[in-house]
């Protein structure tokens, strides 16, 4: 397989130069078919274990020289040690038996490290069209379900030329859902940008390598490969280079996600984004002087052409069931009914589902729907409702009152103030010995039955909790049938009627 370098030099031929696939070939020395392959095709990446070349003469003392030279950037440069000073040190100081020239070329190349890493990086604040940049944000909402607040991530593409933005939620950061929401927001702009700033994502960049150079994760290669764009990089610390989609991070959550949503369903979330990011285009650039939307059309005329397919999005990894018949993926367990303890499979990793083979890929066992567990914040219902106790016509604009059951929100709105109240107070002293979902069950038996003071709603908690408490039947010594044949005998109170009389 040829280099990255090439593959992306290839690419580069094919794509802004025109070039044939024999111009390609003679130019970088390949055979024709290789040319094409890489220059049509769709290119996966082979990994390769890279041995690590070993320093026996200079490896004990590159931490040394590289200390000296850091220490130099802090004297006037005429006192700075050359590369033969520092040779003449080794030799004086340690037990060093390497060459002056073996010294002089590692000077040579820290040297030049380390004043780039003191420079101080400028990036140019105009942007072209069809240029862009990603990242990801957090923000928190409302499951109805739950009595939590959910932590979701969300990734913002934004094109500093216009000053437009794109939004997906995703279940999770990982390299699945952020390619996933990248080509599904490819997708409804009909195109891909240019160019993407990104910062160091570890769903992108495995390693920071020096000289600025980055080892990406192979999907992520194969994904720029495939749709064609230039990933850029910040520098580790300097996420200000991609300051505009950092500040569209912002600007959405504050726009759409303050106060915290309701979220019943992800898709139908995003759906109502992408009206309201288009909406949000209908409004005048701040410095142009013209609406985004005419600006939009400037990086939307400039875009590469989508690809015919849309990448498949997926993941290979094998897994040995456990002596339960489970697997273990992203630290959550799948029961994988149709396989036995022990066994080898094959899976096929989505973003939303799992698909399960045998060990060779043959026979498909089932398919799972991809577990995700979400970062949550209990909410201290106790602290929300002491605001509304003396404001209770403001308690229905509240916004922790969407996640109340519907029944809770039913009882407190009532019409009439002292009513609303008179609840609420109910409510915060009720919280100290229930939960909120059983006060629900108690509320919904008290309207069923028409009896809604809180007297009676109190009464209804402590008779559930006996019962809760007292779940075992008490043992009788009769049964119904006994007691339909029994007849009273007299002839006790009788005895005790006569004595009572001769008293």
């Amino acid at each position: 397989m040829l280099k990255v370098a090439q593959i992306d030099y290839i690419k580069h031929l094919r794509e802004n130069e025109g070039c044939s696939i024999s111009e390609i070939a003679k130019r970088v020395k390949i055979n024709w078919r290789t040319a094409k392959n890489y220059a049509d095709g769709e290119v996966k990446i082979k990994n390769k274990t890279k041995q690590q070349r070993e320093k026996p003469v200079m490896g004990p003392y590159l931490n040394l020289i590289e200390a000296w030279l850091e220490e130099d950037q802090r004297m006037p440069k005429k006192q700075r040690r050359t590369a033969k000073t520092i040779y003449k040190q080794l030799k004086k100081s340690t037990d060093f038996d390497g060459s002056a020239r073996s010294v002089r070329l590692y000077v040579s190349k820290t040297r030049k490290k380390i004043i780039k890493a003191h420079q101080k990086q400028y990036v140019k604040l105009t942007h072209q069209p069809a240029e862009a940049q990603a990242d990801f944000g957090e923000f928190q909402a409302i499951v109805p379900e739950k009595e939590e607040m959910v932590i979701y991530p969300y990734l913002v593409l934004s094109f500093p030329y216009s000053n437009a933005q794109l939004c997906r939620v995703v279940p999770s950061e990982n390299i699945e859902c952020f390619l996933e929401a990248l080509k599904d927001m490819f997708e409804e702009i009909g195109g891909v940008p240019r160019t993407i700033w990104f910062d160091n994502l570890s769903s992108a960049v495995s390693k920071v390598l020096k000289k600025g150079k980055r080892k990406l994760t192979d999907a992520f290669k194969e994904f720029e490969w495939y749709y064609r764009f230039k990933a850029i990089f910040c520098n580790p610390g300097n996420g200000h280079e991609k300051g505009h989609v950092e500040n569209r991070v912002g600007y959405i959550r504050r726009n759409w996600m303050s106060p915290p949503p309701i979220i019943e369903d992800v898709f139908e979330f995003n759906n109502y984004l992408k009206k309201e990011l288009v909406n949000d285009r209908d409004r005048k650039h701040s410095s142009k002087n013209k609406l985004i939307s005419e600006l939009f059309d400037n990086d939307l005329n400039n875009l590469l052409i989508l690809p015919s397919t849309p990448k498949e999005i997926i993941r290979t990894e094998t897994a040995v069931t456990n002596k339960y018949g489970e697997i273990s993926l992203d630290n959550n367990l799948y029961h994988i009914g149709p396989a036995h303890p022990q066994q080898k499979l094959l899976l096929k990793i989505y973003w939303d589902k799992i698909l399960i083979y045998d060990q060779h890929g043959e026979k498909k066992l089932t398919e799972c729907p991809r577990k995700y567990v979400r970062d949550t914040d209990d909410i201290d219902w106790k602290s929300e409702l002491q605001i509304f106790k003396n404001k209770p016509r403001a308690i229905e604009h509240a916004t922790y009152l969407k996640a109340l059951p519907q029944v809770i929100k039913k009882y407190l709105l009532a019409d009439e103030l002292s009513k609303r109240r008179e609840r609420i107070k109910m409510l915060l002293k009720l919280l100290d010995d229930y939960k909120v979902s059983e006060i629900a069950d108690a509320i919904l038996k008290a309207l069923e039955s028409s009896k809604t003071a809180p007297g009676d709603i109190e009464s209804l908690l402590y008779y559930q909790s006996a019962q809760d408490e007292n779940k075992t039947p008490i043992d009788e010594s009769w049964t119904p049938a006994s007691v339909n044949n029994w007849q009273p005998g007299l002839s006790e109170y009788n005895e005790l009627c006569q004595e009572v009389t001769s008293k």
